[in-house]
């Protein structure tokens, strides 16, 4: 399965790429901003994605207006 991962924490965000690839998955991007989120889900048009609900700038609803796109 392909991944797209959305998370400003840099330390979760390596963990979930340390556990998605080590159970058998591929995970083809990371973003740690908002304004990262949407660009790589429409170059990679993964198979699933865990987004941040929550990202800078503005930590308001970006991963989850990525998620709606």
């Amino acid at each position: 399965m392909r991944v797209v991962i959305a998370e400003d924490n840099a330390l979760l965000r390596e963990g979930l790429v340390l556990l998605l690839t080590s159970a058998g998955h591929e995970v083809v991007a990371v973003a740690g901003t908002g304004p990262e989120v949407l660009p790589a889900l429409i170059e990679h048009r993964p198979d699933a994605a865990v987004l941040d609900v929550r990202m800078p700038p503005d930590f308001r609803d970006e991963g989850l207006r990525a998620a709606l796109a």
